[in-house]
């Protein structure tokens, strides 16, 4: 049993892991935001988990429909936008080796805010939490933990239909007893024009890699992770009112897990994720 919940502990910190003006065909893209302007975004997620121990395949999976609000502090003279989010709602089905659990608005989650800065391009410069998060039992045990929310990264120069510009980002994850990294480079490319939940937008494909590491103690034993995947989707993003009005991505990620203490194994593990973001008024 402690296994299990050791193993339930890291499979939600690699969960973790996983999203201007127009004038001659060119673009100069920024997020658009103004103070005091309140979004939120709906985020349909399924999840699929497989993994292998002592011999034996134990496979698990998740879907998760959550309403996430983001409320604008300021945006700075440099552009630097500083906004509050904050989980409305949150509805998750889990499906594992001991049964199903259903976890709806978990008290300790809805409306505890995190602080973030990020550029005028979407990179993220900061991030502090407002509001710590207690989790009930069941929810602790199975790996959750706060939302996480960043928005794509944009080209920092003028860009047209067919252009492409990198992201690299690095996000290190304190879990009980240890630290995970996720880090991603992703490449984005604009292939063209479409009308999307009412509004013109550009349709943005992103393909790239993540990697994983990581190590710990926990429940007596050490664990380590190393890991890996591809990331693929589509983003659309309105220039005009510089906003993100949808993502829609996959990632496959091949993860090994070592454990050493009160027992030592290795664990390969397999997980495919599904998302899909939407921006609704």
């Amino acid at each position: 049993m402690q296994l299990q919940k050791l193993l339930k502990v890291v499979f939600g910190a690699i969960m973790i892991s996983l999203f201007t003006g127009c004038a001659g065909g060119t673009y100069k893209l920024a997020y658009r935001m103004e103070t005091n302007q309140r979004l939120k975004y709906k985020t349909s997620m399924n999840v699929q988990n497989s993994m292998e121990m002592q011999g034996r395949e134990m496979t698990s999976g998740s879907d998760a429909v959550s309403v996430l609000r983001l409320e604008v502090e300021e945006v700075g003279k440099d552009g630097n936008v500083t906004f509050v989010y904050a989980l409305d709602s949150l509805n998750v089905t889990a499906t594992t080796p001991q049964g199903d659990q259903i976890f709806e608005n978990p008290e300790g989650m809805i409306g505890k805010r995190t602080r973030q800065i990020m550029t005028a391009a979407g990179k993220k410069l900061k991030s502090v939490v407002v509001d710590s998060v207690q989790l009930p039992g069941l929810l602790a045990q199975s790996g959750g933990r706060r939302p996480a929310f960043s928005f794509i990264e944009l080209a920092e120069k003028e860009v047209k239909a067919g252009d492409s510009w990198t992201a690299s980002t690095a996000d290190t994850n304190a879990q009980t007893g240890g630290q995970i990294i996720v880090a991603a480079n992703t490449t984005y490319t604009i292939a063209g024009e479409v009308d999307t939940l009412g509004y013109k937008c550009l349709r943005i494909i992103y393909s790239g890699k993540i990697t994983l590491t990581g190590n710990g103690v926990n429940m007596g034993m050490n664990f380590s992770i190393e890991g890996e995947g591809p990331n693929n989707g589509t983003a659309y993003f309105t220039p005009k009112e510089g906003m993100l009005v949808a993502v829609v991505g996959t990632s496959d990620l091949e993860t090994t897990i070592a454990l050493t203490g009160q027992m030592s194994m290795t664990i390969p593990q397999s997980t495919a994720s599904k998302v899909a973001i939407v921006l609704v008024k």
